[in-house]
C-alpha cells in the first residue's frame, strides 16, 4: 500500500515538472506580422494613368543584365514587391515608376540597395551619376542617368532608399523631374498599399 502511494505521489509530481512549469512548455511561434507593401497613390501624380503589377524575382531580376542575379535577390531573402507604373503625356511628369520590395529582413535589403549602386551602370545604362539620399530618415542612393540625345529628351531621377526590411524605388521622368521633386514624392504620406486594382 505504501509503495503504490509512493509510485502515485512520484508520478503526480512528474506530471507536474513536465507539464505545469511554464519554463518546459512548448510555446507557439508568434504570427507572422503583416507586411504591407507602398506604393505612391494615384493621386499623387495628377493626370497620368497607372497601372500595379506583382514583382516577383523573375521580373526584378530583369533590371539588369548581371549573370546570377536571380539567384542574389533570392539570397537576400526577397519576398515580394510591387510596382506602380504612371505613364501618359503631362507638362510635368510622363512617367513615374514606383516600387515596394520586401525582403525577410533589414541586412537583405541594405543588400540590394548597396548592389544597385555599385552596378549602377547596369541597372540604368551608361556613365550614371550617384551621391547618398536622405529622404525623411531613410537613407540609400539618388541615381541619375544619362539623357538620351533625343530631341526634347527629358531628366530621369531615381531614388533607392533602405526602409527597414524593405526597399522604396522611385524613378521619375518628365519636364520637371529634379532631386527636389523625388524627395518629396518619397513622403510616406503619399503612399498607399500596394492594391492591384486602380
Amino acid at each position: 500500500m505504501r509503495l503504490g502511494a509512493l509510485l502515485g505521489a512520484l508520478l503526480g509530481l512528474l506530471i507536474t515538472c513536465s507539464c505545469g512549469n511554464p519554463s518546459t512548455r512548448a510555446t507557439p511561434n508568434p504570427p507572422v506580422a503583416e507586411i504591407v507593401m507602398r506604393v505612391l497613390a494615384t493621386s499623387a501624380v495628377p493626370g497620368v494613368p497607372s497601372t500595379t503589377t506583382v514583382l516577383s524575382v523573375p521580373e526584378l531580376a530583369k533590371d539588369a543584365s548581371i549573370p546570377g542575379l536571380t539567384s542574389m535577390l533570392t539570397s537576400w531573402g526577397y519576398l515580394d514587391g510591387r510596382e506602380r507604373i504612371f505613364q501618359g503625356q503631362s507638362r510635368h511628369l510622363t512617367l513615374v515608376v514606383s516600387r515596394s520590395l520586401i525582403f525577410k529582413d533589414a541586412t537583405g535589403a541594405r543588400a540590394f540597395v548597396a548592389f544597385v549602386q555599385a552596378n549602377a551602370w547596369a541597372f540604368f545604362g551608361g556613365v550614371v551619376e550617384k551621391q547618398p539620399l536622405v529622404a525623411q530618415g531613410r537613407s540609400g542612393w539618388l541615381f541619375t542617368p544619362p539623357m538620351c540625345a533625343c530631341h526634347m529628351a527629358n531628366p530621369v531621377i531615381v531614388g533607392v532608399l533602405n526602409d527597414g526590411s524593405g526597399v522604396v524605388w522611385l524613378e521619375i521622368n518628365g519636364p520637371e523631374a529634379t532631386p527636389a521633386l523625388l524627395v518629396s514624392l518619397l513622403d510616406p504620406t503619399l503612399s498607399v498599399p500596394a492594391t492591384l486594382v486602380d
